[in-house]
């Protein structure tokens, strides 16, 4: 069984909003850097443009988002209070911010001062929501798989934030060690243990809420996070002792792991109860295909010992799974808090008896026109197949595959940024009537 929802401890509207909003102008900064740059940033993996778009994928869209999110999504589905939201959030954004974006820029224009900001900003935001959100997590009631889970991120989040810097360190200063083996790790940390837990702390509550679907069986719900964690405790072994044996059943336990997680979700969602259709069931069924994808050419490499094409995986894990989801999710989670507020002073207003001075609050469906939505789907659908065939042949895909991911985020920008301007707009109402 899914937890219930607290919906009185919805944080203030601004406070998942900046963050959210603010993910698709990196987004739309990392396809800017790719234009501008063109094929050649992708001759090898550690190119300073690559390694730019990369994090201001990871950082600007995926953690901005995903920071937002969770401040929407604990007090809602945990039951727990945020102390001070507002102010938190500000400042945890703020920081962010300043830190993704200057880290992308490090790279681009080789300036080390720049590296320096990025390291003392992106700590400083990283350990104020750890830390917050890991006290308030371990003080709730609540002891759904989605708080363990939720727990499992945010260590794998100060993980891979520790070894990020430790990387970080060796770009700008030459006296520092470079130590390039520890970059598929911190990837393995960030994407799988980060992006991937939160993912699926929240799919098993969302998925059979919002989609109307039987719940997650509950040995999955239980073992399947504590499996993928220690697959990547027995990953960051290998540093130490480099065991071939233990580097491929890691390997391979991660893959089976996000196979199983993958194909649980899409027949969940397949056998739904509630057959209207959903924008969000588009990115979901998308989502789980990319890592059904992925999980299956790493068990292909495991087996076979090939060397896996990294910016192939790179595109199915960032773009086709991760991005997705939370792209999908922005969907869901922004029409939802526009109506519960409105929804929230509508009987502020009652129970003041001046019912007169109500307005008028629209399905959530109307909030983002489906219409609006599904082209952004389509362009981002386009951008993703376009940027898989990029990594086989770059030359002859990467400007299409480019223009049209500018597109989905220039659309989604925009979506997202008509939702917050009729949320304005409606308040004004309010405040006239």
């Amino acid at each position: 069984m899914h937890a219930g929802l607290s919906l009185q401890q919805s944080p203030p509207f601004s406070v998942p909003a900046r963050f959210l909003v603010s993910a698709p102008l990196f987004g739309l900064l990392a396809a800017l850097v790719m234009l501008w740059h063109g094929p050649e940033m992708l001759s090898n993996r550690w190119t300073s443009e690559l390694l730019a778009v990369t994090h201001f994928l990871t950082l600007g869209f995926l953690a901005m988002s995903m920071l937002g999110a969770m401040m929407q999504l604990m007090p809602v589905l945990m039951g727990m209070m945020i102390p001070r939201p507002v102010f938190f959030s500000g400042i945890i954004h703020a920081a962010l911010f300043l830190g993704s974006a200057s880290l992308g820029m490090a790279w681009l224009l080789h300036i080390n001062a720049l590296f320096m900001i990025a390291m003392a900003s992106l700590l400083f935001s990283f350990s104020m929501f750890i830390m917050m959100a890991a006290e308030r997590l371990l003080r709730t009631p609540s002891r759904h798989a989605t708080r363990t889970l939720m727990l499992l991120a945010l260590l794998s989040l100060a993980i891979t934030a520790g070894l990020g810097l430790y990387l970080a360190m060796s770009y700008s200063d030459a006296a520092f060690p470079l130590a390039r083996q520890l970059t598929s790790l911190h990837l393995s940390w960030g994407l799988l243990g980060w992006v991937g837990l939160l993912i699926m702390a929240v799919a098993y509550q969302v998925i059979p809420m919002f989609q109307i679907t039987n719940p997650y069986p509950l040995m999955l719900q239980r073992w399947l996070g504590w499996l993928i964690f220690f697959a990547l405790i027995t990953l960051s072994l290998i540093q130490i002792w480099p065991l071939a044996i233990l580097k491929t059943i890691s390997h391979l336990l991660l893959a089976i792991c996000l196979l199983i997680f993958a194909l649980t979700t899409f027949w969940l969602l397949h056998t739904r109860r509630r057959q209207l259709p959903d924008l969000t069931l588009n990115f979901w069924r998308l989502a789980m295909v990319s890592l059904a994808l992925t999980a299956l050419i790493g068990l292909s490499l495991s087996v076979s010992g090939m060397k896996p094409p990294a910016l192939l995986l790179g595109v199915l894990i960032i773009h086709g799974f991760a991005m997705t989801t939370v792209n999908g999710m922005m969907y869901k989670i922004m029409p939802f808090l526009i109506w519960l507020h409105l929804s929230s002073r509508n009987k502020t207003l009652r129970d003041n008896d001046q019912r007169a001075s109500q307005i008028k609050v629209p399905h959530m469906r109307k909030i983002i026109p489906e219409a609006a939505g599904l082209w952004q789907f389509r362009a981002h659908l386009a951008s993703l197949i376009l940027l898989l065939l990029t990594a086989l042949w770059p030359q002859w895909f990467f400007y299409p595959a480019t223009v049209l991911f500018v597109i989905a985020q220039a659309l989604l920008l925009f979506n997202l940024s008509s939702a917050v301007r009729f949320y304005r707009a409606k308040l004004a109402e309010l405040a006239s009537g």
